[in-house]
C-alpha cells in the first residue's frame, strides 16, 4: 500500500467532517493489510478512548499523514496519540479475519483511582491505587502500577513507571532513584484487553539532599542507602560555647595542629575514644577530650568494663546516644539531633565489599590535594566521570590515583566520598598522620573491638581490629539517618 497523498488525505478529512455532521458512530469493516478509516467524532480523543470496544493485537498499526503508531504488549507505541476530527487514518492489522468496530461505542471501562503519595525522601517515594469497574463486573487487569514524570500525564509506555502485576487488587508500589528537590507527576495506571486507564494525578516534591551530605548514595544493604557527610566529624572546643562540625573539606584533617594531642579541654579534636559523645551514660569518661585509663588497660568509660578489658555496649538501640551523630545537632549539617549516625561494622563491610555499582567500582586508594587516604564511588558513578586505577584493590598504594583539587571538586559534584588517612590517638600522643586513617564503627567486635574501617599504605581492612583498645582516639564519619 502506497503512503497517503496530500489529496487523498484532504478528501478523507471533507468525507470525516460530512460524517461527522450526520452521526456519531460509523461502522468500519478491517481486512487484513491497509484500510482507509475516517474519524466521525466531533472531539478529539485518544486513540484507545477513540477506537472504543475494539482490542487491537501486537503488530497492528495506524498512520495519518503526520503521524504513526504500532500496537506493542498493550500499548500504542509512537507520535501518534489522538485521533482529530475532520482528518482521515489507514489502519494496518495482521489479523486473518473480518472485524468490524464502532467508533465511540464504549468499552468496558476501569475505575482506576491513585493513592496520595506517601514515605516521600530525597530520591524516593511511595504511591499505589486501587480499580474497580463502572457496573461492578470484574474485568480482567493485565498489568498495573504507577507512572511518574516530571511533566504532567506520565504514561506507562513513556516515563518510568512500576509493574505490580495483574488483577484488580489495589497495590502500593515504590518509586526510587528519583532526583532530590523535584517535583513529579504520578498516576495510577491499569491496562487491560481494551486499552489502558488511568488514575487521577497527583504532584510531590522530594527532599532536599540533607544539609552537610555528599550527594552521592552508598548501599549499606541490599535494601538500604545513605549519604555520607562532607567531612569528618570535628569537636571544636576553643569557642565560649563548644559545638560539632563536619570538616569544610573531605581531605581536612587536624592532626597536632590544635593541640588534641593533649589532656586540655578547649581545644579541636577530630579524633575520639569510644562513646565520647557527651552523653552522660553514668561512667566516668563520656566527654570527646577524655582519653584516660587504668594501666591495665581498662577504660573507665562508655562501654569498656573497669576489670575484664572487653566491652559493655554497642553506639545502637537504647545507648544509640553514645553515638556522636544521634546525641548531638551538628552545626553545618542540619544543627539537629538524631539526623547522623555511625555506621555499623556490618554495613562498613557491605560499601567495601558487597555492595552493587552501575561501575562495578566501590573504592580506590588515592592521594587528593596531598593527602592520602580512601575514595569511595557511589552506587550510580559512572566510569567515565574520571578514570581511576588500581580500583577494590586493599593492596593499592595511595600513589595509584594522585588527584588535584580541582580535579576533586569536579569528582565531588559526582557523589564521590574521600575518607583521608588521619591517623590515630593514644593518649596524648597522636601517630601516623596522613599514613594511617582508622574509623569507628556503631557496633564492636566482640573483645578485640574491631574498629570499623582501616587502612594504611597496601593494605585495607573494613571490620578491622586496628588497635584494639576503645581509648584510642580515630575518625568519625557518619551518614544521614535513612
Amino acid at each position: 500500500m502506497k503512503r497517503l497523498s496530500t489529496i487523498m488525505m484532504c478528501l478523507l478529512a471533507m468525507m470525516a467532517a460530512s460524517l461527522s455532521a450526520k452521526a456519531q458512530e460509523v461502522t468500519i469493516t478491517l481486512y487484513p493489510g491497509w484500510n482507509w478509516i475516517s474519524y466521525p467524532k466531533a472531539e478529539i480523543l485518544d486513540v484507545n478512548t477513540a477506537l472504543g470496544d475494539f482490542v487491537p493485537i501486537n503488530g497492528d498499526m495506524i498512520q495519518s499523514q503526520f503521524s504513526n503508531s504500532t500496537y506493542v504488549n498493550g500499548y500504542w507505541r509512537g507520535g501518534l496519540t489522538h485521533f482529530m476530527p475532520g482528518w482521515g487514518y489507514k489502519y494496518y492489522s495482521n489479523r486473518m479475519e473480518v472485524v468490524s468496530f464502532v467508533f465511540g461505542e464504549e468499552a468496558p471501562q476501569l475505575i482506576v483511582t491513585t493513592a496520595e503519595p506517601t514515605d516521600i525522601s530525597n530520591t524516593s517515594a511511595n504511591c499505589g491505587g486501587s480499580i474497580a469497574s463502572y457496573d461492578g463486573s470484574y474485568i480482567y487487569v493485565l498489568e498495573k502500577g504507577v507512572c511518574w514524570a516530571v511533566h504532567p500525564n506520565p504514561t506507562a509506555m513513556n516515563d518510568f513507571h512500576t509493574e505490580n502485576g495483574g488483577g484488580p487488587d489495589s497495590f502500593i508500589s515504590s518509586m526510587t532513584e528519583l532526583t532530590p528537590n523535584t517535583m513529579y507527576y504520578v498516576r495510577a495506571y491499569a491496562v487491560t484487553e481494551s486499552g489502558t486507564f488511568y488514575g487521577e494525578e497527583y504532584t510531590f516534591v522530594t527532599l532536599e539532599i540533607p544539609a552537610g551530605a555528599i550527594k552521592g548514595l552508598f548501599s549499606v544493604s541490599n535494601s538500604k542507602q545513605v549519604y555520607f557527610s562532607q567531612g569528618n566529624l570535628q569537636y571544636i572546643g576553643s569557642s565560649s560555647k563548644p559545638y560539632w562540625k563536619f570538616a569544610e573539606n573531605q581531605w581536612d584533617y587536624l592532626g597536632t595542629s590544635t593541640g588534641q594531642n593533649s589532656s586540655y579541654q578547649d581545644v579541636d579534636r577530630d579524633l575520639f575514644g569510644w562513646g565520647t559523645s557527651g552523653w552522660n551514660n553514668g561512667n566516668f569518661y563520656f566527654q570527646p577530650f577524655d582519653y584516660e585509663y587504668f594501666a591495665s588497660g581498662s577504660l573507665m568509660g562508655f562501654g569498656y568494663g573497669p576489670t575484664d578489658g572487653t566491652y559493655t555496649y554497642n553506639l545502637t538501640g537504647i545507648y544509640a546516644n553514645a553515638d556522636w551523630g544521634v546525641y548531638n545537632p551538628i552545626s553545618n549539617g542540619g544543627n539537629q539531633p538524631n539526623q547522623w549516625r555511625t555506621l555499623t561494622n556490618v554495613e562498613w563491610v557491605y560499601v567495601f565489599c558487597f555492595r552493587s555499582t552501575v561501575s562495578g567500582i566501590r573504592y580506590a586508594k588515592a592521594q587528593v590535594n596531598n593527602v592520602n587516604g580512601v575514595i569511595l564511588l557511589p552506587d550510580d558513578w559512572d566510569v567515565s566521570y574520571f578514570t581511576l586505577y588500581n580500583t577494590d584493590l586493599e593492596y593499592a598504594s595511595f600513589n595509584s590515583n594522585i588527584i588535584t583539587n580541582t580535579q576533586w571538586i569536579d569528582m565531588e559534584q559526582y557523589g564521590a566520598v574521600f575518607l583521608p588517612a588521619a591517623g590515630y590517638r593514644n593518649g596524648t600522643s597522636v601517630n601516623e598522620v596522613c599514613s594511617h586513617g582508622c574509623y569507628w564503627a556503631a557496633s564492636l567486635d566482640g573483645s578485640a573491638f574491631g574498629c570499623g574501617l582501616s587502612f594504611i599504605d597496601l593494605s585495607l581492612s573494613p571490620d578491622s581490629q586496628c588497635h584494639p583498645y576503645p581509648y584510642y582516639g580515630r575518625s568519625v564519619r557518619l551518614v544521614h539517618v535513612q
